[in-house]
């Protein structure tokens, strides 16, 4: 069964410290590239959290947020003076550079990110650590429902798709049968129309000549070969296992052998043919982008 790269997952924990909440989203991206939003109270688990997502959710770029609030305890903060500092030498020298004397109001200075620190956090409470990758196991099972889910809404867009292809190369292997015997006459007529001596001519190596001729347009071969690929396309999609870029190179190999068959062919309905089944190539591989 496959799964969608996109996904959604949220979970909520909560004991009699700690209220943990996470939520985990996805968008396409051809390896696995993380985005952590974690509070300042977790951060030494970030790596764990970040190998929890590897191993589940394989691709994409994916986004986790944690919020975490203490229970039945009034927040206290303070300053983060060292953070102040920073942000007072940057500001200077932006002042420097551009020949000003901006400043900047502590309003302003107390919304920048982690200048204020929550230290109900700081005392060292084992509880948080547990809670808190709990609650992320729960949203990563729900974020793999939602992948799998919206697996299913591809895998049916997809064997329309292949449907439609697979119709049309049929219907471009019946033309080209019925346009060999057309195609051998026409050469025979246009070489009697070029050559006034084509009486004098050894039937033999007229046919061989002819035969090249018709061997170099024959699109036979192509056929075979994307419909063997379109089998193993559909063996991809049955796999256990999560097999998107195999579908992509596949999807090339395609594209490579209708191009030849347009180039090839000399009917104008095999050729409108060609351009009906690379508009739902293309159809296709927008899909199988979106696979895990």
């Amino acid at each position: 069964m496959i799964a969608s790269m996109t996904g959604y997952g949220k979970s909520d924990k909560k004991n009699k410290n700690y209220f943990v909440s996470v939520e985990i989203k996805s968008i396409n991206n051809r390896f696995f590239d993380p985005v952590a939003k974690l509070p300042h109270s977790i951060k030494e688990y970030e790596q764990i959290i970040i190998n929890m997502l590897k191993k589940e959710c394989e691709r994409g770029r994916v986004f986790i947020n944690i919020f975490i609030t203490k229970n039945n305890i009034k927040n206290h903060f303070r300053l983060n003076n060292d953070l102040l500092k920073s942000y007072l030498s940057i500001l200077n020298d932006i002042n420097k550079v551009t020949n000003s004397n901006e400043s900047i109001s502590s309003v302003e200075l107390v919304k920048l990110p982690d200048m204020l620190e929550n230290i109900n956090f700081e005392s060292k409470n084992s509880g948080i650590k547990k809670i808190t990758l709990d609650t992320v196991k729960l949203a990563i099972i729900d974020f793999k429902v939602f992948r799998k889910k919206e697996g299913k809404n591809l895998l049916a867009e997809i064997n329309k798709y292949l449907k439609k292809i697979k119709n049309y190369l049929n219907k471009i292997e019946k033309i080209s049968e019925k346009n060999t015997k057309k195609e051998l006459a026409n050469y025979k007529k246009k070489i009697k129309n070029y050559m006034p001596n084509f009486s004098k001519l050894d039937d033999n190596r007229l046919y061989q000549e002819i035969s090249i001729i018709i061997e170099k347009k024959d699109i036979s071969e192509e056929l075979v070969r994307f419909n063997s690929h379109i089998d193993l396309f559909y063996l991809y999609l049955k796999s256990k296992k999560n097999e998107g870029k195999k579908k992509n190179f596949l999807l090339q190999e395609m594209n490579r052998e209708i191009n030849t068959i347009g180039s090839k062919s000399d009917s104008i309905k095999i050729k409108h043919l060609v351009v009906d089944v690379k508009n739902n190539l293309e159809k296709l591989r927008e899909q199988v982008q979106n696979i895990l």
